[in-house]
């Protein structure tokens, strides 16, 4: 058996990350390795070497190709699956082609994401006959994390029997895999079951699935399931999996926007321009929607190839990065005497870690974490600032731009007193860009602020992790509280989170100091804008995560495939 990947610091170098950035917040944009970066550069030149050869013709195989690699991924059936920009666009096209009428409603919950709730008040501003509801409003049993998974489930069902008896027909429910905000895992697999129950459509919003966590579609049954690629996979974006089996693709009528994929209902007098496809009506649809660059498209066997080869398989990443987010999370909380949001009675959290002194963070892991709110890759750390008059609400509020009985907050795991990490050091390949953070016994006070004054507190603080520590995590307020959200990754370890730790506790002394009333003045690195920096000096200075495996000359790029590599080598 081969020996399992060694993750950490070491494969930063795989990866395009500026010697002095360090990357934290994998969750919210992702990223790609090199060979990734190297067959999507292949495919923008064979793309520009002839466009009307490859925009009409020579497209389609490259497409096909990523579309059923990622079938086999998620196993489904190939004509299930179809490749659109993000899982915004995703849910979009699905909300926007439904046909609505009297007493339709769709209901959702108070932590989607954010751009998925104006949808759906934009869909209803088109389809006035539509009313939305979020779950544990009103008379609804309460929906507030930290809830169990029972709990969720329970204040669903209560929200539809309540629907019900008020004369509404449920048409739709749209819920998440992984919340974004608070970054929790979702019981989404027992809410399409309720749903089938109920005779209700199930909209997944998966933005944090693929490369997160197994998925297998045919054993889910969704009746559609959104997924970005670009997030935990490692593709260029925009990228995301669109499922929609085929007793539902009836109901998708059209793209958006609408494009020559269309078949209008008397589709004999359609003026056609592109070759004539032979695939389902469905696939065809998202064939060619409009003019666009797609090369991060074509670039998922590349990234499944990365995976595969060099990171051990999908399950050996699934488990590293959950523990590494789960484990930092604890150690984090330990630091500024806090808590993890967590859900204690589903057998995550501490109960399923044990100390986190038995373990280097190098050790093979071999531990499950139950199904509960921490089985991700994501985790929320509460800071500790006391807001003075927060309104307990459950909504999420980010800087500018009833509860459940059965969840909790896991506390840190006060082992004792643990020096912060804090070398000065520049670094190379494999290295960690950890910086000076604050020295500080475990724990500290709670600063206070006003309820008013949060949304500034919050942007200083976001701003002054840029700008003094080359990093960066979301800082958010929900119920009351001030959270920060954390994203495990393969090329990150544990000490990473003890440094955040030590940083964290700095910036909260400094708002008890009433330092965030200050401005943030940008390095002006930072601050120059796009048009007068140096593209070329910029991308010379990135190949210095360049390893010689990864060179172009001398190697033949294989579009069918997705990789660069010499007559006698496998793809990279």
């Amino acid at each position: 058996m081969a020996s399992p990947v060694a993750f950490g610091h070491e494969f930063r170098a795989h990866f395009l990350f500026d010697s002095k950035w360090h990357n934290l917040n994998h969750g919210s944009f992702g990223t790609y390795p090199i060979p990734v970066r190297n067959a999507k550069r292949g495919y923008t030149k064979l793309t520009e070497s002839c466009p009307d050869k490859f925009l009409r013709y020579q497209y389609v195989d490259l497409l096909d190709k990523a579309r059923d690699r990622l079938a086999q991924l998620v196993n489904a059936p190939v004509d299930e699956c179809v490749i659109v920009q993000n899982a915004t666009s995703g849910i979009n096209t699905v909300l926007r082609n439904l046909v609505y009428k009297e007493k339709d409603v769709i209901i959702y919950f108070d932590t989607i994401y954010g751009a998925i709730e104006k949808t759906l008040i934009s869909v209803c501003e088109t389809n006035p006959q539509l009313t939305i509801r979020k779950v544990g409003h009103g008379q609804d049993y309460a929906y507030q994390l930290p809830m169990s998974h029972p709990e969720i489930a329970s204040a669903f069902s209560q929200t539809i029997s309540r629907l019900l008896y008020e004369g509404y027909n449920v048409k739709a429910a749209v819920f998440d895999t992984v919340v974004s905000l608070p970054g929790v895992r979702f019981p989404f697999e027992r809410l399409v079951r309720m749903c089938k129950e109920y005779g209700i459509l199930s909209i997944i919003d998966g933005a944090h699935a693929i490369g997160m966590m197994p998925l297998n579609f045919s054993q889910l049954d969704a009746d559609f399931f959104t997924t970005n690629c670009h997030k935990w996979l490692y593709t260029p974006r925009g990228c995301a999996l669109l499922h929609i089996p085929k007793r539902n693709q009836h109901l998708i009528r059209t793209t958006y926007p609408s494009s020559w994929g269309y078949r209008d209902l008397n589709a004999s007098k359609t003026r056609e321009v592109l070759p004539p496809m032979t695939k389902s009506d469905f696939v065809n649809l998202f064939q060619f929607v409009a003019t666009a660059d797609n090369t991060p498209f074509y670039c998922i066997p590349a990234a499944l190839n990365f995976r595969q080869n060099l990171c051990g398989g999908e399950e050996a990443i699934y488990n590293y990065i959950r523990e590494n987010a789960q484990r930092g999370a604890d150690m984090i909380a330990m630091l500024l005497g806090t808590e993890v949001m967590d859900d204690l009675d589903q057998g995550s959290g501490l109960k399923a870690m044990g100390s986190y002194e038995a373990s280097t963070g190098q050790e093979q892991v071999t531990r499950r974490w139950a199904g509960g709110l921490r089985d991700c890759a994501m985790a929320n750390i509460v800071l500790p600032i006391t807001i003075l008059g927060a309104e307990r609400n459950g909504s999420v509020r980010l800087g500018p731009g009833g509860a459940g009985s059965g969840g909790g907050l896991s506390p840190g795991l006060g082992a004792g007193k643990r020096p912060l990490l804090s070398p000065k050091q520049s670094y190379g390949l494999g290295a960690s860009p950890i910086s000076e953070a604050p020295q500080s016994p475990a724990g500290i006070e709670a600063t206070t602020v006003k309820a008013e004054e949060v949304s500034q507190v919050v942007n200083w603080m976001q701003e002054t992790l840029i700008n003094e520590f080359n990093t960066f995590v979301p800082i958010f307020e929900y119920h009351g509280q001030l959270y920060t959200r954390i994203s495990g990754q393969i090329y990150l370890e544990l000490k990473d989170w003890e440094w955040l730790g030590g940083v964290l506790k700095g910036l909260c002394e400094r708002v008890g100091a009433g330092e965030f009333t200050k401005k943030v003045e940008l390095k002006p690195t930072l601050s120059r804008p796009v048009s007068e920096l140096d593209l070329e000096k910029l991308g010379q200075s990135m190949s210095h995560n360049s390893i010689s495996t990864y060179a172009e000359p001398g190697r033949t790029f294989d579009v069918s495939a997705g990789g660069w590599r010499r007559q006698s080598q496998p793809l990279m």
